[in-house]
């Protein structure tokens, strides 16, 4: 589903992941209204843990689809609703990924561990904005215009 982003970790200074073939989380069950899309070429950094817990929540696990989805909603703040775009709050964008992590079927430790970091985060640096950056974009766009799909 990803690969390791070489040439992008190295301009954008961090590790980060590419997805393959893009694909659409529906929020609620399969036939909501409601879901998040996320692209072919979209750049992903895995569960942002610090190294020190690496042990016990590595940046991938089962947990890895919800993650990617979380961080698409963390750089928009937006999901699609009724077929049109739809702000919501990082709250929202949380809870859609503990949703994500159940329907993954998570392990309960891991779980916990993720929504108590998680919600710690969001509470500490009091997140209300999106993440969205011109350059990681730029990049992700340059990729899907250079690679098309076979």
């Amino acid at each position: 589903m990803t690969s390791y982003a070489l040439t992008e970790s190295r301009i954008l200074d961090t590790d980060l992941w590419r997805v393959m073939k893009g694909f659409r989380y529906y929020v609620g069950d399969k036939d909501s209204n409601k879901w998040v899309d996320v692209p072919r070429g979209y750049l992903v950094d895995g569960a942002s843990v610090p190294r020190i817990i690496w042990g016990l929540i590595p940046p991938w696990g089962r947990y890895g689809a919800a993650t990617i989805v979380h961080d698409i909603l963390c750089e928009y703040l937006s999901l699609t609703l009724d077929g049109r775009p739809c702000k919501i709050t990082r709250e929202q964008a949380d809870n859609i990924l503990f949703e994500a992590m159940r329907v993954l079927a998570v392990d309960a430790e891991q779980y916990k561990l993720i929504q108590t970091g998680v919600n710690t985060y969001r509470h500490l640096y009091s997140v209300t904005q999106p993440v969205w950056s011109r350059r990681k974009a730029e990049l992700e766009a340059n990729w899907v215009k250079c690679n098309p799909e076979t």
